[in-house]
């Protein structure tokens, strides 16, 4: 394999048009080769190598050394699982799968086809997320007693897939997923206990709030919702201090506040690309060069959260 990473995309979904397709185009070591999409009649010319009528034409071009997945969560697992089967590294959008047994049988696969499997969790490489894991591991915060963390908007767009039941809707594994992945980037466990809260509409939640509580007298909140104006924060309590983090999923400028005994102080924080450091760093991995790449026992561990938390949930 040359310096650059060829990839493919299975489908020509929004944020793949407007974050991945414009970070490979951005990265020195990624080169878009191809888009399979059902429409590839109307996909745009000029900006890849070559477009494919159908996915499975795409994970047979031998050219295409890793693929990025945005399909419905509900195809996750199937699309992973044959791309890895057709030897490609595969990037897959949060969440990894639907329930952790799906995150199993992917991790499995990756391990028998020996292929790099990582859930796309671009926030993890900001700026912000470094300077969070800075303050955790100086101990200034003590012991940690509560983490809170929102991630909200307001969905106006009919007929979008975030509603379909049949497809993984809902604001859990939209953009609640954001919530349960940053409180297990802090804690590194799964809860003993949860409990939930939740409004749902046509079989899909559409606001949720669950309580996760620990085994070492940790108490952590998400909160996800379509419902309401946007709400991006977190923050991490424990028995020295507090870390308060606005835009806690954003990649823009700004500050973190770390309150203790001594005063309130301001980190400032640099604006980052992280959709370009994720594509990157996950090159970088399939060239063999040193990389930070997510694991797939953490993405296992929060889809065993989702499990829990889904599990409280009415029905419809």
């Amino acid at each position: 394999m040359s310096g650059l990473v060829n990839w493919g995309i299975l489908g020509y979904a929004r944020i793949a048009r407007n974050s991945l397709i414009p970070a490979i185009s951005r990265a020195t070591n990624a080169h878009l080769y191809g888009v399979a999409s059902r429409n590839s009649a109307q996909l745009p010319t000029g900006e890849w190598d070559k477009s494919y009528p159908d996915y499975a034409s795409l994970l047979a071009d031998e050219a295409i050394d890793a693929v990025y997945i945005p399909l419905p969560n509900s195809l996750h697992k199937t699309w992973v699982i044959r791309a890895l089967e057709a030897g490609k590294h595969v990037l897959c959008e949060k969440p990894l799968g639907l329930t952790a047994e799906e995150g199993n049988a992917m991790h499995k696969a990756a391990q028998q086809h020996g292929r790099i499997l990582m859930e796309a969790f671009m926030y993890r490489y900001t700026h912000r997320m470094q300077a969070v894991k800075s303050v955790l591991a100086s101990g200034v915060l003590g012991d940690i007693r509560h983490i809170n963390a929102t991630f909200r908007f307001l969905l106006n767009r009919p007929g979008t897939i975030k509603m379909q039941p049949a497809l993984g809707g809902g604001a859990l594994y939209d953009v609640g997923c954001y919530p349960v992945n940053f409180v297990g980037m802090v804690t590194q466990r799964v809860p003993v206990r949860c409990e939930v809260l939740c409004e749902m509409d046509n079989g899909v939640d559409t606001q949720l709030s669950a309580i996760l509580q620990y085994d070492d007298e940790l108490i952590a909140n998400i909160h996800c919702g379509f419902n309401s104006f946007g709400s991006n924060f977190a923050e991490i309590i424990g028995t020295k201090g507090l870390l308060r983090i606005d835009d806690t999923f954003q990649d823009n400028a700004g500050d973190i506040w770390l309150h203790t005994d001594e005063g309130s102080r301001a980190i400032p924080v640099e604006e980052s690309d992280r959709y370009l450091a994720e594509v990157s760093q996950f090159s970088a991995a399939v060239l063999k060069q040193p990389a930070h790449c997510l694991s797939l026992e953490e993405s296992i561990r929060n889809l065993q959260v989702l499990d829990m938390i889904r599990a409280k949930m009415p029905e419809s």
